[in-house]
């Protein structure tokens, strides 16, 4: 439409305009690329502690043992194509977990991102657009693609029960990951042919290192008996470690 081209058009002239080398340009060129800096920074500054710290790559992540770590891995490199369920407490980094190990396994995709449905979006419509979009996955040079359901358990019965068939006839095509807090409530069927992964409560000697790392780069300075006793009074919940290191990082004392 009209305001889409006049938008392109400044766009071009502004291209253009930093391309001559004139001073005057450079400077404005200059000023522009602070102002996006700038803008950055104030992004940074906004996001909430834990969106600051979250889990970023494969090596962020804690499991509970080396087995489980161990077969995540294989399922990231393109190793495993079985679809996994996710179940554990609330606060256990399952949708977190599902996300990196989608971004692995279709490392250098830039069609559509991961393929991420909510309990409350997934309708019988889903399923083509499900389709579409392995199709383009698979276009795209995507080995084997992943859609991720989150929190399968809310997701209607119905709905469940397509999913079990979805599995078995489309399965050649694409894999699932579902995560859940309530395993008791995820069809039968559809658990019975996923792998099942429990992420269970936070162990907080598995989080000392992360946790003194994160508070390191607050520039804040606890000592391994301090900071263990801090870690001793969250519930098993991430998020609620998280909650305590930002207490720690807001009222501790800066390191020297």
């Amino acid at each position: 439409d009209g305001v889409a081209s006049e938008t392109v058009g400044r766009l071009l002239k502004t291209t253009v305009f930093c391309l001559r080398p004139n001073h005057k340009m450079r400077e404005r060129c200059t000023s522009a690329s602070l102002l996006r800096a700038l803008s950055n920074n104030r992004r940074n500054k906004l996001m909430t502690f834990q969106q600051k710290y979250t889990p970023q790559s494969f090596g962020d992540l804690i499991f509970p043992d080396s087995n489980t770590r161990q077969r995540l891995l294989e399922f990231a490199n393109n190793k495993r194509h079985g679809s996994l369920i996710f179940h554990g407490p609330y606060g256990t980094a399952k949708t977190t977990t599902a996300k990196i190990l989608t971004e692995m396994r279709s490392e250098g995709l830039t069609y559509g991102g991961i393929d991420f449905y909510r309990a409350c979006d997934l309708t019988n419509k889903s399923f083509e657009r499900i389709s579409n979009t392995r199709s383009m996955q698979v276009f795209a040079d995507v080995i084997m693609p992943v859609t991720i359901v989150d929190e399968i358990d809310q997701v209607p019965a119905d709905l469940q029960y397509k999913l079990r068939w979805e599995l078995d006839i489309q399965s050649n095509k694409g894999c699932f990951i579902f995560t859940t807090n309530k395993l008791h409530n995820v069809d039968a069927g559809l658990v019975d042919r996923c792998d099942v992964v429990e992420l269970p409560s936070t162990n907080t000697s598995h989080w000392f290192d992360r946790a003194r790392k994160i508070l390191n780069s607050e520039g804040v300075g606890m000592s391994d008996q301090k900071l263990q006793a801090l870690l001793d009074t969250c519930d098993g919940s991430i998020r609620d470690l998280m909650r305590a290191l930002e207490d720690a990082a807001v009222r501790y004392p800066r390191a020297a």
